[in-house]
Formats: structure tokens, sequence, C-alpha cells
């Protein structure tokens, strides 16, 4: 039986801002090719989780590694050419750009040619820029937006630009995918279709996803297992059914209306 890497692990990850504790003693981890979920009523601490993972904020006291390397305050760009990637709660496209330059513009992270390249548009140059072309339109075909590779960015309907952000990810080839509500906003048919999405460029990419969703209904249906966290603590954590089931989950979710929202 092969052993999988272990892709990401926080031990006692914890932040304060002033007197208030965000997050406290959060112990998680991710296996390669995981898909996870990160799960909690609304100012449980997930997005702040989010942001110490991919450098955002620096943590008060606890460790972060990726693939065993110590990360923990790591500026967001280097964690990006390291390979995470994320997506945001509230989209940040450029919105004023095309579809087509927002992703080749995340292609740049990987780049190969340099300043000098650059300035005196020396063969390596073009031979990047047509490499970064070819991928970024192969990377739209992928996620279903190669019709709409000329339009502008704030021109697409609202799953469309879901979309297009998940593929601005992608671009950066990272290893591990976070995915801050994606479903956020959309309707139920928006919503099958980003789960399909999800599962394919999990499986074509090999990637390790972690995934912060209220749509109980995509992480119990993509989720191998889910941390729930309340109040900036874990309380739970386990398989869609074992975490469905747990009275403190239900209770952080409000009691009995929980099971059908957890269902």
């Amino acid at each position: 039986m092969t052993t999988k890497a272990r892709v990401l692990e926080t031990k006692g990850l914890t932040i304060h801002f002033g007197g208030l504790t965000a997050v406290k003693d959060v112990d998680l981890y991710l296996d390669e090719g995981e898909l996870v979920a990160l799960i909690g009523p609304n100012g449980a601490g997930k997005t702040t989780v989010f942001n110490l993972l991919t450098g955002v904020y620096r943590p008060t006291a606890g460790e972060i590694r990726f693939f065993g390397e110590r990360i923990d305050g790591t500026a967001p760009h280097r964690l990006t050419r390291k390979g995470i990637a994320r997506t945001f709660q509230n989209i940040r496209l450029f919105q004023n750009l095309t579809v087509l330059d927002n992703v080749r513009i995340a292609y740049q992270v990987n780049t190969h040619h340099t300043f000098i390249d650059s300035i005196f548009r020396l063969p390596r140059f073009f031979r990047e820029e047509n490499r970064m072309l070819a991928e970024s339109r192969k990377l739209l075909e992928r996620v279903g937006l190669s019709a709409v590779e000329g339009e502008l960015a704030r021109n697409l309907p609202y799953g469309m630009q879901r979309r297009l952000e998940i593929a601005r990810a992608l671009a950066t080839r990272p290893k591990l995918l976070l995915l801050d509500e994606p479903a956020a906003g959309m309707n139920p048919r928006e919503t099958q279709e980003l789960m399909d999405l999800i599962r394919q460029v999990r499986e074509a990419f090999g990637l390790t996803i972690l995934l912060i969703e209220h749509d109980m209904s995509l992480v119990m249906s993509v989720s191998e297992r889910i941390y729930v966290l309340d109040h900036g603590a874990l309380i739970a954590h386990g398989t869609p059914a074992e975490v469905r089931k747990n009275p403190r989950v239900i209770e952080a979710y409000l009691g009995e209306a929980a099971e059908d929202a957890l269902a």
C-alpha cells in the first residue's frame, strides 16, 4: 500500500487580534489528493484560518507545515510559488481585463524568462509568451470558458466569474487549492455544475483541496473528511456521516434545524 504524502499540517494554530482570540489551537491535516472541508457558523474563524495558511496573517502561536516545511509567516507570493493557491469569498478578478488575460497573468508566477528577455524581446520571451497563451486557452477549455475568452471579466455571469477565479488559481500550478465559499451566491443549477467542476479539476490536476462552504449539500457530496470550527476552535472532525450526527455540530448549527441543514 502506497503511503500518501502529508501535504498540509497545522499544530496549535492560534492568532490573537488584540484581546480577541480568533483561532485557537487548531490542528488539521490534508494528505495528498484529499478533498477536505472546513465548516462552521458565521464568524467561526474559517476565513481567518485560510488567511493564516496563505500568509495573509502571521500566527501568534503554532506552526504550519507544507510537505513538511515550516511556512508560517511566509509571504503570500512565496507561498504561491511553493504551490498554494486560493480563491476568495468575494470574487477578486481583474474586472477590466479579458477572461484570457486574467488567466495569462496568473501564469506569470511560473514564467522562466528574465527581465532582460522582456526588455529586449529576446527569443525566450516570445517562447514563454506563446506557451502561456496556449496553456491559458487549454485551461479555459477545461473549465468551460473558451467561448468567452475575449469578454471582460466584469461582463460574465456570476457563475462564470466563479469558474474564472478557479481557473486563475489553477494557472499558478498549485499542489494545494484553498476554495473559500465557491458556491456563495449561486443558484442550485450553478452549484451542481460547480460540484462537477471541483471533482473534475481535482482529478485532472492531481490536486489536494481544502474547502470552506456553507452549502452543506455541496460539502457532504464532495468531501472525504470535514473539520468543524466554532468560535475559533475545532469542535469535530470526521467523515461526512460522522459529522452529520455529531451532537456538538448540531448544537453549533442552532439545534434541531441543523439536522436538515447538514443532511
